[in-house]
C-alpha cells in the first residue's frame, strides 16, 4: 500500500505541474507567439480545459511505468523516459486541440509545438525531481518506511542487516527484524534485530508486520528452502529478494536501477509496464473479435462434426481458476464422451479412452480451444498465458511446487510457453515441468514474445502435434 501510495504522490504532482503548463502555454501563444482570434477559445475554457490535459499527461505518464516504484527507478532513466513519452503525446494531443486553430503559417505551427514540448518535458522533470527529494527526506527521517524481513541469522544476514543499516534509509527500507532457518544456533543478529520467529511462522509474522520485503541471506540456499518462501508469502504483495552467488553475478542476473539500488536478485517478478498490459488487451480483444467472425463458419463445420462423433453437447463448460483465483467457465468443442469424469477428475493421456474418434483429431490440431476465443473477448483469458487449471488439479501442484501461485497473478491463456515447449500435461509431474517454462514467460513477458509464441502455436496446429 505504501508503494501505491507514493506511485499517487507522483501523479498528483505530475497534474498540478501540467495543469500550470497547459494555463501557461496559453498565455505563451497569446502574447508572445501569435494573437488568436476570438473564436479559438476564451481564458475560462483554458481554465477547464487544463483539467482534462493534467490528467491526460497522468494517464500517459502511469501507462509509461512512471508510477511503479518510483523511488527505486534510475532516475537518468526516467528523465529519458518522460523526455519520449512527452514527445509523443504531445503530438497526439496537438492533432487533438490544434487541427482547427487558427494558428497563421506552418513555420509558427511547428514553433508552437516545439515550445509546448519544451514547456512539458520541463514541467515534468521539476515534478519528477523535487517530488523524489521531498520523498527522500521523508524516508530519512522515517516519515515512511517499507517493512523488511531478513531470512537468516549468519554472517550474510549479518552483513544485509549492515549494509541496509548504512544504505537503506535513502530507499527506505525498514528491518523489523529477522526470522531462523533453524532453531537453536548461534545468531549474530541477536541484541541487533528483532527476532520474529522461525520460518514456519513467516506468513503470519509478514501479514501481521505488513510486511513489503523479504530477503533470503542464509549460507546455503537451495531449491527447498526457496519453494519454503515462496510457499509462505506467495500471493502476498511482497517482493522476495535473494543474495546473490558469483554465478549469479557473472551470468547477469543482477540488475540494479540506479546507484542506490542493492545487488540482489529479485525471485519474485516485478509487474510488466501499464503498456504492456493495455496494447496486450487490446490486441486480445481485436483478434479475438476477428477469430469469431472469419472463423464462424469453420467453427460450424467442427460443431457439426462434434454432434454427428457421439451424443452430448457441441460444447464442453467447465470451471477453471483464472487470475487472481477467480474462478470462470472454459469453452471447447467436446472431446470426450459424456461422463468421462463419471469416477472423478482424471487428466487425459496417450491412447485415452474416452477421447472421441473426431475429438482425437481435434486435439492434435488444438482446433477444440477455439472457442476460447468467446473468454478471450470477456476478459477471462488472453490469447497467450499460463493454461488454466482446476482448482482440484491445483491444489495437488501447489503441495509439491508452491511457486505454482506466481501463474495466478496473470490472465490464463489459449497458448503458452509451456503449450509450444511442452504441450498438453497428462500427470501432476507433466504439469509442473510444464509450469517452468510458463514461470520463465512470467519473468520476460512482452509483446514481441507473445508473437513468437503464437507464431510457433500457429506451427505446431498445421503439424497437428497436439496429445
Amino acid at each position: 500500500m505504501r508503494r501505491q501510495l507514493i506511485g499517487l504522490f507522483f501523479a498528483l504532482s505530475d497534474f498540478i505541474w501540467s495543469y500550470g503548463g497547459w494555463v501557461a502555454f496559453y498565455l505563451l501563444r497569446k502574447f508572445y507567439l501569435y494573437t488568436p482570434t476570438p473564436q479559438s477559445g476564451t481564458l475560462w475554457e483554458y481554465l477547464w480545459a487544463p483539467l482534462i490535459v493534467g490528467t491526460y499527461w497522468t494517464i500517459i505518464y502511469a501507462l509509461g511505468g512512471s508510477y511503479k516504484d518510483p523511488i527505486r527507478q534510475s532516475v537518468l532513466r526516467e528523465i529519458l523516459n518522460r523526455a519520449w513519452l512527452t514527445i509523443l503525446g504531445s503530438l497526439a494531443l496537438f492533432f487533438l486541440a490544434f487541427l482547427d486553430d487558427p494558428i497563421p503559417n506552418y513555420r509558427t505551427y511547428r514553433i508552437t509545438l516545439l515550445s509546448y514540448i519544451v514547456l512539458q518535458v520541463t514541467l515534468s522533470w521539476i515534478s519528477l525531481l523535487l517530488l523524489r527529494l521531498v520523498i527522500v527526506k521523508i524516508l530519512r527521517k522515517n516519515l515512511f518506511r517499507f517493512p523488511t524481513i531478513i531470512v537468516g541469522d549468519g554472517e550474510k544476514a549479518f552483513s544485509v542487516w549492515k549494509d541496509l543499516q548504512k544504505h537503506g534509509e535513502g530507499l527506505g527500507y525498514d528491518i523489523i527484524g529477522y526470522v531462523t532457518v533453524e532453531e537453536g544456533g548461534e545468531s549474530l543478529l541477536r541484541g541487533k534485530a528483532k527476532y520474529l520467529g522461525s520460518l514456519q511462522q513467516l506468513e503470519q509474522i509478514a501479514v501481521r508486520r505488513d510486511a513489503h520485503h523479504v530477503v533470503i541471506a542464509t549460507e546455503n540456499t537451495d531449491e527447498k528452502l526457496l519453494q519454503t518462501v515462496l510457499a509462505h508469502i506467495n500471493g502476498l504483495p511482497i517482493e522476495v529478494h535473494l543474495i546473490p552467488a558469483l554465478r549469479d553475478v557473472l551470468g547477469g542476473s543482477v540488475r540494479v536501477g540506479s546507484p542506490m539500488d542493492f545487488p540482489w536478485v529479485t525471485i519474485t517478478p516485478s509487474p510488466p509496464s501499464p503498456w504492456y498490459e493495455l496494447v496486450k488487451r487490446m490486441i486480445d480483444i481485436i483478434v479475438s473479435l476477428l477469430a469469431l467472425i472469419l472463423l464462424a463458419p469453420l467453427m460450424a463445420i467442427l460443431a457439426l462434426l462434434v454432434r454427428l462423433s457421439s451424443p452430448g453437447p457441441i460444447i464442453f463448460r467447465q470451471e477453471r481458476i483464472g487470475k487472481n483465483g477467480r474462478p470462470f467457465t472454459i469453452y471447447k468443442f467436446r472431446t470426450m464422451y459424456v461422463d468421462a469424469e463419471k469416477d472423478g477428475p482424471a487428466l487425459s493421456r496417450e491412447g485415452d479412452p474416452r477421447i472421441t474418434p473426431i475429438g482425437r483429431w481435434l486435439r492434435k490440431t488444438r482446433l477444440d480451444e477455439l472457442p476460447q476465443f468467446w473468454n478471450v473477448l470477456k476478459g477471462d483469458m488472453s490469447l497467450v498465458g499460463p493454461r488454466p487449471e482446476r482448482q482440484y488439479f491445483i491444489n495437488q501442484i501447489i503441495a509439491r511446487a508452491p511457486e505454482y501461485k506466481q501463474l495466478l497473478k496473470v490472465r490464463p491463456g489459449i497458448t503458452s510457453l509451456g503449450m509450444v515447449k511442452f504441450g498438453y500435461a497428462s500427470s501432476i509431474d507433466e504439469m509442473i515441468e510444464r509450469m517452468r517454462y510458463d514461470l520463465i514467460y512470467l519473468a520476460n513477458r512482452s509483446l514481441l514474445l507473445d508473437l513468437k509464441i503464437l507464431l510457433y502455436t500457429i506451427v505446431r496446429v498445421l503439424q497437428a502435434r497436439g496429445k
